[in-house]
């Protein structure tokens, strides 16, 4: 052989380099793809961030490694059976952190499910609706086996009616599966059965990382403070000032708009013979110092007495340690709203015969 055809030591030595570190990243990918699907890894991970979370009083995301609760039951929307019908808990994220669903038995999980959608108002609430109804067949039972349970704060006011959120449409084009905007609603968009599974592959080990990272970072707090994780400071006054912000000079006008798109929503679920059913989010005392709930909830509640929709009223189910922040339930809080929600979704459940009529002997409204 020519000896001008043999590769040259150095190109010889580089592609051996090459072909160890190609094997060295295969292995760290594919140990993290068996990793983030080992179910005992992930529970515990999971124990640890909820034992992190009670002790520290904030927010426990359950997100199976997706990074927003939207994109958890976004990805697992193709999956869901509506044939039975169910009952569905809409609202912002005072919504989607009011319950934890994955803590029922399995045949509940299929029919009661949160699609809680970040900074959600009305108009976004009533797209979301038609996009499930419409193109997810969430009505394929008929509509009187279907409830709709609209959770609702002044914050559905926070951005102007006849719009949708920034982050409402963020929330909802994740990974571009879908597309939002006001013209055409939420629609599907066409994706690579490929590009999916490596973007949602991705997706899923950087979770992982990133859910490990929190529970090392939790242990290490422990450390610090001699075995207990400090709680989350309360600032009431800060809370009152974001939400004067926030609301604005025109808050009272933009509460008034907003009641036209509320009637709009639930004509749409009442034509369909879904029933309807709101829900007044808890509230944090603070909020007794300010104006905007009172003028909210009387007009709301308006509304629903115009419209024959029954109300339940949570303002004060919480305390105010039973929160995690200004507007989001802790875990001490999702033991009071989740059980609040299935004394609502049970006996629905029942009348419409998805259930037997007969509750078990324990009731599995609380976790």
């Amino acid at each position: 052989m020519n000896s001008n055809t043999l590769p040259h030591p150095a190109a010889r030595f580089q592609s051996a380099v090459a072909l160890a570190l190609l094997g060295v990243a295969a292995a760290i990918i594919g140990g993290l793809g068996w990793l983030d699907r080992n179910q005992a890894v992930a529970a515990w991970l999971d124990r640890k961030s909820l034992e992190s979370c009670r002790q520290t009083r904030s927010i426990h995301y359950h997100l199976e490694y997706h990074h927003t609760p939207e994109e958890l039951w976004l990805f697992h929307l193709s999956e869901m059976d509506f044939s039975k019908g169910g009952v569905y808990f809409l609202g912002p994220s005072a919504v989607s952190q009011s319950t934890e669903l994955w803590q029922l038995p399995p045949d509940l999980q299929g029919l009661i499910h949160n699609f809680g959608v970040s900074t959600a108002n009305w108009k976004g609430e009533l797209a979301l609706l038609q996009f499930l109804i419409e193109k997810k067949g969430l009505l394929a039972a008929g509509g009187e086996k279907n409830l709709v349970v609209l959770g609702t704060t002044y914050l559905n006011v926070w951005f102007p009616p006849n719009s949708f959120p920034d982050s409402y449409t963020n929330a909802l084009q994740i990974h571009g599966l879908f597309s939002c905007d006001l013209q055409h609603g939420i629609q599907e968009v066409p994706v690579n059965p490929i590009s999916k599974f490596i973007d949602f592959e991705e997706s899923r080990e950087t979770g992982f990382i990133i859910s490990l990272r929190d529970v090392l970072s939790h242990q290490i707090s422990r450390w610090k403070h001699h075995g207990v994780e400090p709680q989350r400071v309360y600032q009431p006054e800060l809370y009152m000032k974001y939400r004067n912000e926030c609301m604005g000079p025109d808050w009272q006008k933009e509460i008034d708009e907003a009641m036209p798109e509320l009637r709009q929503l639930i004509d749409y679920l009442q034509a369909r013979h879904v029933a309807v059913r709101l829900v007044i989010m808890p509230y944090g005392s603070w909020e007794k110092k300010l104006p905007y709930e009172d003028v909210y909830t009387r007009e709301t509640l308006a509304v629903c007495a115009e419209k024959h929709v029954a109300v339940s009223d949570w303002s004060n189910l919480l305390t105010d340690d039973e929160f995690a922040d200004s507007t989001h339930a802790n875990l001490y809080g999702v033991d009071k709203t989740q059980p609040a929600l299935m004394d609502i979704a049970l006996p629905f459940l029942r009348s419409t015969h998805a259930l037997p009529e007969t509750p078990p002997a324990r009731e599995p409204s609380a976790k």
